[in-house]
């Protein structure tokens, strides 16, 4: 596919076509639009009338803008502007001015919210044309048609494109340039425009500036305007890549009779859901607004059919106060002006919509068209509001308006509190259009409804107690009186008034007992909440919250900030937000205070709920709930909220903490930090309040870590960094410096930049070697010499630690001439093999190199290129380019030794002493939250990986901070099997030491993420005394053994269970270091010589896996292993197994050296040789494996370069025997059976869908908590209060809950039930899904993908419900890099992360995981893959055939080659 821009980049190029001058608000500013002013930075460009094009930003619109326009309007200068579609508001009376001054400006919105498209209807009465798109092809010919009509008319002109589908990499403009009598008109009307300008009038028009003047819209002729528009679309029409357009668009049944209208920026989806049911014969249609100012009714009458019936308005703008939306009142008043010629005017109603992530679905329209066929209603709802279900007790006010992020937060509480919960003032963003009553934005509004309740409630209470005094009924009696003495208690009120309500329905006695039950919910203790934004926090005494907070009352606030930390204020105030409530209720007194963010700790957010539901006394919850108005490319909302969150947490922007001053009385600390991170004003007032000291030694680390300010912050790291290196700089200032800079996201530029900086210390240089990030831009001119070696990042980005660097060069005005500088930019051209993606080969050094040359910069040397695919990979480019730069430093002639970059892989392992390195006293070091180099090597093989959160590197960089480290630790558990007390331990130490979630890796077994350095050893100690370790998890041995969880035979699962725990012990190797480093137990002194008799001082070339399959389900992929054994079952034992080898995922991008292989079967053996031949096999591996390149050292290399003839017999002669023929078996499936199956014991067995592996408490979704619960259950069901069950892991991911007595069945059925654990309301799709963890803590990922695919199934399962495909099977895995981790290389639709947001697309996998996938498409976005799949899932249900999978079908239709061995994977 081309590289053609997105949406937005699209408008900007037109815009650069077509105007003279580009004003940008930064709210606008998308990633690809700040990509596409950085190229303009490098070279100006030049318009359609050979005039040169500027381009302003502005960081306040609101403040900026009208000057900004008015002196391009007075210098007649055409100009486009793009802003956010909250800005519109306060650009109102600069379109006034605008077209008092018929200025032909051209205004891009994004629509992207009910709330975009309300401000769209805001600035309806302004007086400027409005035009609407809502698809790529639109966007482009409707931009092209505003820039016409902006200039034929002399009016500005406001087009709202849908922001949807702003990062589509489809073109959305056509090549309006080759279309002659287009560029003619255009060229004409701009001329007439200019040509009028004076030195008068120019001066005149300045002089007015200051004032807005009052629009003559009055002579402005609308009319005409209509009609010129629909003129310069015949005009245009040879450039418009869409076809003819209208005013309306109409698509439907010609003779419709029922029709929706809607504003043409409406989801694509709505047309294809209205156009799929009028296919079926149905006679509905829809109407499209796409020319919403002016609105011309003659030619909205000439779209619409005659035989029209009834017709409905949707609106999605949700926070409108008016009884009638704007696009109603239009429509209706379009029937009473006379013009219409239908026999009968139609019905016409208007339909609120919510909409989903999937947008228009069929069931969304026909529930719309079922409410206009039943005409009942003048208004009507459809679609899903964002909540449901919360109890509020006729309190409730506005809540179909509450945003997505404020969503969770109410969830929660109707999760917490159910029916108890008692909600006002929920209310949404601000608004032009304000909140149905202005009292409700006031907290005291909701504060006077609850006190009204609880007045309420007390006055019951005096009618319980008459009501006890009066009765005879003592049962009555007695229950009533417990209820008295205990009805602010939750749970004691909810106990006591269950059975009070029970006895009154039965005691007819009772004349007070009616009037109690018509009041029964007043004997819950309600949990009164007040909600409210970010409007509460700018003046206390105003909103009200000084009020709730000195009243004493029973009343707690949950206060919603939707600042994202990306847009607070300024850099030096990042630990500042608006007016502090919690540290204002806090020093108030007598009131409970939190502070929480759902993203950052689920459940620190229920514990703070709970505490202030508990607390008798004021409370206040200041929750984080970041709103998103724009993403970047392959980045859903949901997960730029996370980022947000993250990114605010770790900053100490908005720390987690809560306060409870109840328990003073207690003798206990009130208050608790639940981050590592607190701000300075806090911190004072625990001092002045005697707690500090507490905290610390609660928290040692907080010492570190006391966040004052960004610049505080930032300054104590660079005068550290100072202190460090005055020692060196003294010894050496009379040596040449050479800086050298690196930008590195795999670590391959980092590493040639240290081995540069080695070498030039020989050469009697004084080098530094740094990530370009944490060097200033503005100290750079003061630099003698400076290298700079940049790797490239995605679709030719810079890497994460250089692009703050590029951002601040890209709009520097510096002298560089005094600074000499050379650039090796590494990458593959292979990478990006379509031609016309090939500049993004090494376009990061291209760019920069260029960019420092016209900074005036001095070269040291010609741009150098390291190529990947160069004899020597991209060391032959630097090894070319090294005497070169030593020559023009003149150091040339001195005698050095070359060293490698580090020492070989074999050579690290030799030297480790049996994996020990000195990773014991790395954990000791305090001053880093990392492990030495070579340390994150070793302790590979301990289970360990070494991460940091990708999601915060970049800002951490920013304020001189290391990355925030942490470690992945993976469990080693052959088989997956475990006990409900380890997966209670399990629970404890993802709460404990990680963060706070269980991931089940497709390797069946644990894996956990965020543990620091402090707590690791803390942690593996903990496994430890579960019984569980991370041996050999990891690292160049035998990782953990796969085998089949859940076959009906207990005696068959009791078999395969046994050979991969005999197996995995007996490949563990010999080494005593992991007990010595974590487990502290001392190295007994001894004369013998330490070894590994089966590994060897280097151990393997590469990891090795295994795996054991029972036939009929290969649900552990066995031929994706490096050994794998298929068991042979007679009359239900395990008589043998078939034996596999030289499976494997992994692959480089660009690299058809490099690719995924099937394993092949030699033959059979029985279990007892089963050990023996598995160890043949490895030392076969360990002998013969490739050592000098990794990427070419796993056990299907040693196959294919040797053959498998000879690999068998090696093993052979090893082994002493020859393989009998393999025994008949036949696999039907990959995936996991869901939901009960008996096993031959009589035991029973339920298999749970986890998604993607990650066990987790979300909003509305507490699984994690569920199944501690089922575990805790389990442990004490059996006889004697003794432990029943296990739980077995899935290489699917998934869990299955096994052993469960017969008699126990009905118990956990009833809680699986309750807890929302069964599957059956999830789609084939979802259930044979399956993703790695990639972003942000895999250090190899290049996209998302255990975040993303969820919503990307959500999508497809659409376009599979429209064709009636929900309920087929079809695998779907996805990776965020080439390893190969979740195997999507055997999937039936695969895909591989290449770039953020960017995949490799792969189809035609078997699904029983017997046949490898093939390349069907490259470097595809969302867009790209719902566009590709859409056809094909349509042909696979029409053309299959009977039981035919999708991607046997893809093979049978030519859709993709049948790849029939790895070598011709990349065929």
């Amino acid at each position: 596919m081309s590289s053609a821009p997105s949406v937005a980049v699209g408008l900007g190029q037109l815009s650069g076509e077509l105007s003279d001058s580009i004003i940008f608000s930064n709210a606008a500013l998308n990633p690809s639009l700040r990509e596409l002013l950085s190229q303009w930075s490098t070279a100006t460009p030049t318009n359609l009338f050979a005039r040169p094009v500027s381009t302003t930003v502005l960081s306040n619109p609101r403040a900026d803008l009208h000057l900004e326009a008015q002196n391009r309007a007075a210098t007649r200068h055409l100009v486009t502007v793009f802003l956010s579609a909250p800005e519109l508001i306060s650009a109102i009376p600069t379109l006034y001015t605008l077209i008092a001054d018929r200025a032909p400006f051209v205004i891009n919105v994004s629509i992207g919210t009910p709330s975009d498209v309300g401000d769209a209807f805001a600035i309806r009465q302004a007086g400027a044309v409005i035009f609407t798109s809502n698809s790529r092809d639109e966007a482009g010919d409707v931009g092209l048609l505003a820039h016409a009509t902006a200039l034929a008319n002399r009016i500005p002109v406001v087009h709202f494109y849908r922001a949807a589908d702003d990062d589509s990499n489809e073109a959305p403009i056509s090549d309006f340039k080759a279309t002659s009598s287009v560029v003619e008109k255009l060229t004409t009307l701009a001329t007439e425009y200019k040509k009028n300008e004076s030195a008068e009038e120019i001066a005149e028009q300045l002089s007015s500036t200051l004032y807005i003047k009052p629009s003559p819209q009055s002579a402005i002729d609308y009319e005409g305007i209509a009609k010129s528009i629909t003129e310069l679309v015949s005009l245009l029409e040879p450039a418009l890549s869409g076809g003819p357009h209208s005013l309306f668009e109409y698509s439907g049944s010609l003779d419709a009779t029922e029709v929706l209208v809607v504003l043409g920026t409406a989801s694509p989806t709505l047309t294809k859901s209205v156009e799929a049911i009028s296919a079926t014969g149905r006679k509905v249609g829809l109407v499209r607004v796409r020319a919403y100012r002016p609105w011309a009714e003659e030619i909205f009458f000439t779209v619409l059919p005659k035989s029209t019936r009834a017709l409905a308005v949707l609106d999605e703008a949700h926070a409108l106060s008016t009884t009638w939306g704007p696009l109603f009142l239009d429509v209706a008043a379009s029937f009473h002006s006379g013009k219409y010629q239908g026999a009968t005017s139609p019905s016409i109603s208007e339909g609120t919509v919510h909409l989903g992530s999937a947008g228009y679905t069929i069931d969304i329209v026909e529930e719309a068209l079922k409410q206009i066929a039943d005409g009942q209603d003048d208004r009507f709802t459809v679609g899903t509001p964002m909540l449901n279900g919360i109890h509020a007790n006729g309190l409730l006010n506005g809540l179909v308006k509450t945003a997505a992020a404020e969503t969770p937060y109410l969830t929660m509480l109707d999760q917490l509190f159910a029916k108890r919960a008692s909600i006002a003032n929920v209310v949404s963003e601000s608004s032009v259009h304000g909140s149905d009553e202005a009292a409700e934005a006031n907290a005291e509004y909701g504060f006077g409804k609850h006190v009204a309740g609880v007045q309420a409630r007390i006055r019951f209470a005096t009618s319980v107690a008459e009501a006890a005094q009066s009765t005879s009924n003592n049962e009555l009696k007695e229950t009533l009186g417990r209820w008295l003495q205990n009805r602010d208690d939750a749970e004691q009120s909810i106990k006591n008034g269950n059975a009070s309500i029970a006895l009154l329905e039965k005691d007819a006695t009772l004349t007070s007992a009616r009037a109690l039950l018509d009041q029964q919910e007043l004997f819950w203790k309600p949990s009164r909440w007040v909600i409210g934004g970010d409007e509460l926090s700018y003046d206390v005494g105003d909103s009200g919250v000084h009020h709730v907070i000195s009243s004493k009352e029973d009343v707690n606030m949950l206060v919603l900030d939707t600042q994202p930390y990306s847009e607070k204020i300024a850099i030096t105030q990042a630990d500042k937000r608006k007016k502090d409530l919690g540290l204002y209720a806090m020093q108030y007194g007598g009131v409970y205070v939190a502070s929480v963010a759902v993203n950052a700790s689920y459940a620190q957010v229920v514990r703070a709920l709970l505490e202030a539901d508990a607390y008798q006394g004021p409370a206040i919850v200041l929750a984080y709930a970041p709103r998103i108005t724009h993403t970047g490319k392959g980045v859903s909302v949901p997960l730029a909220m996370l980022k947000e969150t993250k990114v605010a947490v770790d900053s100490g922007y908005w720390p987690l903490y809560r306060w409870n001053p109840s328990l003073e009385a207690q003798g206990k600390e009130p208050f608790a930090l639940d981050s590592e991170k607190v701000k300075r004003e806090i911190v004072e007032f625990l001092e002045r309040e005697n707690h500090l000291a507490y905290v610390l030694r609660s928290k040692p680390q907080i010492a570190n870590y006391i966040a004052a300010s960004a610049d505080t912050e930032l300054n104590s790291a660079i005068e550290n960094k100072v202190k460090s290196s005055y020692a060196s700089l003294l010894s050496s200032l009379n040596a040449q410096p050479l800086l050298v800079l690196f930008g590195s996201d795999g670590g391959n530029a980092e590493a040639v930049a240290k081995r540069l900086g080695s070498e030039a210390k020989q050469r009697g240089l004084r080098p530094r070697v740094m990530a370009a990030d944490s060097f200033s831009v503005d100290d750079l001119p003061a630099e003698q010499n400076v290298v700079f070696v940049v790797s490239t990042a995605g679709q030719g980005e810079f890497p994460g630690n250089a692009k703050e660097t590029w951002k601040a060069l890209a709009s520097s005005e510096l002298d560089f001439a005094t600074m000499k500088f050379s650039v090796l930019a590494l990458g593959d051209r292979n990478y990006w093999p379509l031609p016309g993606d090939k500049h993004y080969f090494a376009k990061s050094g291209k760019e920069l190199d260029h960019k420092l040359e016209i900074l005036g910069a001095q070269r040291l040397t010609p741009l150098a290129i390291g190529d990947d695919q160069d004899p020597d990979g991209y060391w032959t480019g630097f090894n070319a380019w090294r005497p070169v730069l030593w020559k023009s430093l003149g150091v040339d002639d001195v005698e050095v030794t070359v060293e490698a970059a580090g020492p070989s892989d074999n050579a690290m392992k030799e030297s480790s002493n049996f994996l020990r390195g000195t990773i014991a006293e790395g954990l000791l070091d305090t001053t880093t939250g990392a492990l030495a180099e070579l340390d994150t090597k070793v302790s590979k093989f301990h289970g360990i990986y070494q991460q940091d959160d990708r999601d915060t590197r970049d800002e951490r960089a920013r304020q001189g901070f290391e990355p925030a480290y942490s470690f992945m630790v993976r469990c080693r558990i052959p088989g997956g099997v475990v006990t409900p007390g380890q997966w209670i331990a399990v629970d404890d130490i993802a709460d404990t030491w990680a963060n706070g979630t269980i991931k089940i890796t497709t390797r069946q077994t644990f894996q956990y993420h965020g543990i620091v350095k402090p707590g690791l050893k803390k942690a593996i100690q903990d496994m430890n005394r579960a019984l569980m370790d991370t041996i050999a998890a990891c690292g160049d041995v035998n990782r953990n053994v796969l085998c089949n969880p859940n076959e009906h035979s207990s005696e068959v699962n009791a078999a395969v269970l046994k050979l991969a725990r005999d197996w995995s012990i007996h490949m563990l190797p010999h080494t005593n270091a992991y007990h010595e480093i974590w487990l502290d137990k001392k190295l007994v002194a001894t004369t013998q010589e330490e070894s590994e008799p089966i590994y060897g001082k280097t151990y393997l070339p590469r990891k090795f896996k295994c795996a054991i399959a029972v036939p009929p389900h290969n649900d552990v992929d066995v031929f994706a292993n490096d050994l794998g054994y298929i068991a042979v079952i007679e009359n239900g034992k395990v008589v043998g197994y078939n034996v596999s080898v030289g499976g494997g995922m992994g692959m480089t991008h660009g690299n058809k050296k490099t690719y995924p292989r099937l394993g092949d079967v030699l033959g059979f053996c029985t279990p007892e040789q089963a050990i023996d031949v598995g160890e043949k096999v490895v030392t076969v591996q360990r002998d013969f494996g490739d050592r000098t390149n990794r990427k070419h050292a796993r056990l299907k290399y040693t196959i294919d370069t040797h053959g498998i003839e000879w690999f068998k017999e090696e093993v052979e002669r090893r082994l002493g025997w020859s393989f009998p023929p393999a025994r008949d078996y036949k696999f039907i499936s990959n995936g996991d059976r869901f939901g009960w199956v008996q096993e031959s014991d009589g035991t029973w067995a339920f298999t749970m869908f986890i998604q993607n592996g990650r066990v987790r408490d979300a909003p509305g979704s507490p699984e994690k908590t569920a199944l501690r619960s089922l575990a805790t259950l389990l442990q004490t069901a059996g006889p004697n209060k003794s432990s029943v069950g296990q739980f077995r892991l899935t290489a699917n991911q998934h869990l299955v809950v096994a052993c469960i007595p017969p008699s126990l069945k009905p118990t956990i059925e009833a809680f699986l039930t309750k807890n929302n654990l069964h599957s059956t309301h999830h789609s084939a799709l979802r259930l044979n899904s399956m993703a790695c963890v990639a972003l942000p803590t895999c250090g190899l990922a290049m996209a998302e993908s255990e975040r993303y695919l969820p919503d990307l199934i959500t999508r497809i399962d659409t376009l599979l419900e429209s064709q009636g495909l929900r309920d087929d099977a079809i695998s779907i895995r996805m990776t965020g890099c080439p390893n190969g981790c979740a195997r999507p290389q055997i999937a039936e639709i695969g895909f591989v992360g290449k770039a953020p947001g960017t995949y490799n697309m792969y189809l035609g996998g078997g699904f029983s995981g017997m046949r490898l996938s093939k390349l069907y498409k490259e470097s595809v976005d969302e867009k790209e893959i719902l566009k590709s799949l859409e056809p094909l899932l349509q042909r696979w249900g029409k053309e299959r055939v009977d039981g035919e999978h999708f991607g046997d079908w893809c093979i049978r239709a030519g859709i993709v080659k049948e790849t029939k061995q790895g070598k011709e994977f990349h065929d």
